[in-house]
């Protein structure tokens, strides 16, 4: 009896254990990888300690809100915050005004991250337009109709300052997003997204898992306390 019910109780975690991984593989963001001719002129690499070693070295807490937004712990509207704690003293960490942070403020609102945080390099120069920009093409699968008003938020490290950027096109049958940067590092695509027409296969904010792991685990109570019910039942007989 006591084989059955800690057999039952492992198949109960196994199902719900396949069902997290499931779901946290549907909701990635951070699947992007590059296209046209940007294909082996371009670098591209998920956050990390050592991809953001840079960036942590301009500015630590850069580092952390950016691993904070992409771990789901922090909401992209909290970035704005973080920015204006370090743009204030002596020890300014960003070169950044209070009219910039503003005008950042207004385009986060109401934006949800499409993507997460992830590197973008140049590979023997990248591809150049006539003012010395580089222009990049991104495949981004989570791209979809729901979607508008598709931006790219991007830390400078060598300018030491946020930005969002417009994109010279945006192709949704495509998948695919091109724009022009000054200079490359941490990067996130960003917009405006119909919840009500999002695609559900693939998830648009890192805090969704969240709460759908706690459904997950909530249902795994469920199925042990109905085996512990069968169980003591069997007992009393």
């Amino acid at each position: 009896m006591k084989k059955r019910i800690l057999g039952t109780i492992l198949a109960a975690a196994l199902i719900v254990s396949q069902a997290v991984t499931a779901f946290a593989a549907g909701s990635r963001t951070s699947d992007v990888a590059l296209a046209g001719d940007s294909i082996g002129s371009y670098e591209v690499a998920e956050a990390s300690a050592e991809v953001f070693a840079d960036v942590a070295e301009q500015s630590q807490s850069t580092y952390d809100a950016i691993m904070a937004i992409n771990s789901g712990s922090a909401s992209l509207q909290s970035l704005v915050d973080t920015i204006r704690s370090l743009i204030s003293g002596d020890n300014a960490e960003l070169a950044m005004t209070e009219d910039q942070v503003n005008a950042l403020e207004q385009e986060l609102e109401g934006k949800s991250m499409v993507t997460s945080f992830f590197d973008l390099k140049a590979v023997n120069g990248g591809v150049q337009d006539a003012d010395g920009n580089y222009v990049v093409t991104l495949s981004v699968p989570a791209l979809s109709d729901a979607m508008s008003d598709v931006k790219l938020l991007h830390y400078s490290v060598e300018r030491n300052l946020w930005e969002v950027i417009t994109p010279d096109d945006v192709d949704y049958s495509a998948k695919e997003i091109t724009a022009d940067f000054q200079d490359l590092s941490p990067v996130a695509v960003i917009a405006d997204v119909d919840a009500s027409a999002a695609d559900t296969s693939v998830g648009t904010s890192p805090q969704t898992g969240v709460m759908s792991t706690w459904m997950l685990w909530a249902g795994a109570a469920v199925i042990l306390a109905v085996v512990a019910f069968a169980a003591g039942r069997k007992v009393r007989r």
